[in-house]
């Protein structure tokens, strides 16, 4: 069984007096059967997970499992856990933790701190069955409140070997749960930016920034060397136009045709200095004046922007609850809210996603991630308040119905990515692109441009190039547009086939419908406020 084990010593020194109640609910557990825990409050360390077993009935209403106050670097805990679990089901209980958040000044959690309620895995054919999770709540876990894991292959990313099967959550309340995320850029853009920010924002961006990727900088006026030292971890020549291959230059003293944040491309390399250009191969620029004496660099824009999303050393899950390689899923009747992506379903079958309320979400609100099969997902009211995006249904989702639901304050949009046979009808979008907003608090700025991003209401994408995706359907649904929605309100990537976009309304502001020339049997008519526009669109736009 894989579970987190094994708090740094720092744990016991920064939290003197904390009396574990492991033992106690240990002697509890081990009676198996009908187990009632206490009304009350239980300290657990969660160093050594407390054991879950079949045939197994918790009910803990009124009691509360408190982690403790300070957690160090890399911090790893799991408070109850079971492998190959049948017939079993928790009422009730409250986890509380101190997950880190970046509105307060001061976190007693690091970022990278990862913590979890309760943890079922799989290792054999039906080894897992039969799991319901009813009225649990949380606040301020650093991880998966609840998780259940079938047994996920290793060959790609969507096999399974073998499902957990009939998981049900109902009626819980976790709130500010699961497991923490800085954002896309959310780091680079207060170090990019600091003017922006206050300066304990900047001191703690600073500590967690991927600073490895700096470089100190000279430039001089009629020269086109960016001279530094080249020698430790030696920047190469561009050889592509990927994030992975790009640059960017902090330092508000800059000559004045380099663009602080905007990417740029290395197209020659030395030991003493480089030179870089607009495009891979294009020609060096030349300054236009010289740069001050805190100029610099930050190389590699997925670790310094993409990836830096996840704090370094994190753990892996993510989501108040993280459901992954399941079958016969249902989430029904809870309210959650996380500082990160709220919820996670992956690899999936016959999933219901019922009359829920996500109250706030750093990063992803609704996730229903790669390769699910057969979803509904009907009656929800999701808040986004100014998270990631607001729906992202991820690579190759299969037979996947929304409807009846309302998305509201997302930040990047709605991300459909590579579907098959998808239908979204009679919901409603309000104001989901938050983050091409130029207020430096609530948007983010691109670094592709240096100016605030420009993500589409609903944009469809292909992760492979030259896949294809549908049939889709997308009708009778109301979106009322934010100021910061661009004209392209809604995309569709290369290679689509039997879409039809009919019957939608688009409010505030006169929009267009960008549909690639390559989609075939595509009706995109009848949409009030939107016209539609056939012209080549990138096939993984939107991405970040």
């Amino acid at each position: 069984m894989k579970i987190f084990s094994g708090l740094l010593p720092l744990l016991l020194i920064s939290n003197a007096g904390f009396a574990d109640d492991s033992t106690k609910i240990a002697d509890l557990l081990a009676k198996g059967g009908t187990v009632t825990i206490p009304a009350g409050d239980y300290q657990l360390e969660g160093v050594k997970p407390l054991p879950l077993a079949s045939n197994m009935t918790v009910f803990a209403h009124g009691a509360r499992f408190i982690l403790p106050k300070a957690l160090p670097d890399k911090a790893r805990a799991v408070l109850f856990a079971g492998e190959n679990i049948t017939h079993f089901a928790w009422h009730g209980g409250e986890f509380i933790g101190q997950v880190f958040d970046p509105a307060q000044q001061e976190n007693t959690w690091e970022p990278n701190a990862n913590t979890k309620g309760i943890e079922i895995t799989t290792t054999k054919p039906g080894g897992t069955h039969d799991i319901l999770f009813r009225d649990v709540k949380s606040s301020g876990i650093a991880g998966a409140v609840i998780g259940v894991h079938g047994q996920a292959g290793k060959k790609s990313e969507s096999e399974v070997i073998t499902y957990a099967e009939r998981v049900a959550v109902e009626s819980c309340t976790l709130l500010r749960s699961g497991k923490f995320m800085w954002d896309y850029g959310y780091l680079w853009q207060i170090m990019t930016f600091p003017e922006a920010y206050e300066p304990w924002e900047v001191e703690r961006a600073r500590k967690y920034f991927r600073t490895d990727l700096m470089r100190e900088v000279a430039m001089q006026d009629g020269d086109d060397r960016v001279k530094l030292d080249n020698t430790v971890k030696p920047i190469a020549v561009s050889q592509s136009d990927e994030p992975k291959e790009a640059l960017t230059f902090l330092g508000t003293n800059l000559p004045k045709n380099i663009v602080r944040g905007r990417q740029y491309f290395v197209v020659e390399a030395t030991p003493e200095f480089i030179k870089i250009a607009n495009q891979p191969q294009g020609a060096p620029i030349r300054f236009e004046g010289s740069s001050g004496a805190e100029a610099t660099l930050a190389h590699n824009i997925s670790a310094t922007y993409l990836s830096a999303y996840a704090p370094t050393g994190s753990g892996p899950g993510k989501g108040a609850f993280d459901i992954v390689a399941a079958r016969d899923v249902r989430v029904t009747g809870c309210q959650l809210s996380a500082i990160g992506d709220t919820m996670h379903i992956q690899r999936c079958q016959n999933i219901v996603f019922a009359n829920n309320h996500i109250l706030g979400s750093r990063m992803g609100a609704f996730f229903l991630a790669e390769f699910c099969q057969n979803a509904t997902i009907t009656g929800n009211l999701v808040d986004g308040t100014n998270g990631s995006r607001v729906v992202s249904v991820e690579k190759s989702c299969t037979d996947v119905t929304m409807t009846g639901n309302t998305f509201r304050n997302g930040g990047r949009g709605a991300w459909i990515n590579q579907p098959v046979n998808f239908i979204m009808t009679g919901n409603v979008f309000i104001n989901n692109t938050t983050k091409n907003e130029a207020d430096m608090r609530r948007g983010r700025i691109a670094y592709r441009t240096a100016q605030p991003g420009q993500f589409p209401e609903l944009y469809f994408t292909i992760y492979e190039p030259g896949a294809t995706y549908g049939p889709v359907i997308v009708r009778d649904n109301i979106f009322i547009l934010g100021n910061s929605a661009p004209d392209e309100a809604v995309t569709f990537a290369p290679n689509g086939h039997d879409l039809q976009f009919t019957g939608n309304t688009f409010q505030t502001k006169p929009v267009s419908i960008v549909v690639d020339p390559s989609c075939t049997n595509a009706h995109i008519e009848a949409n009030q406020g939107a016209k539609t526009i056939r012209k080549p669109v990138d096939f993984n736009h939107g991405r970040r």
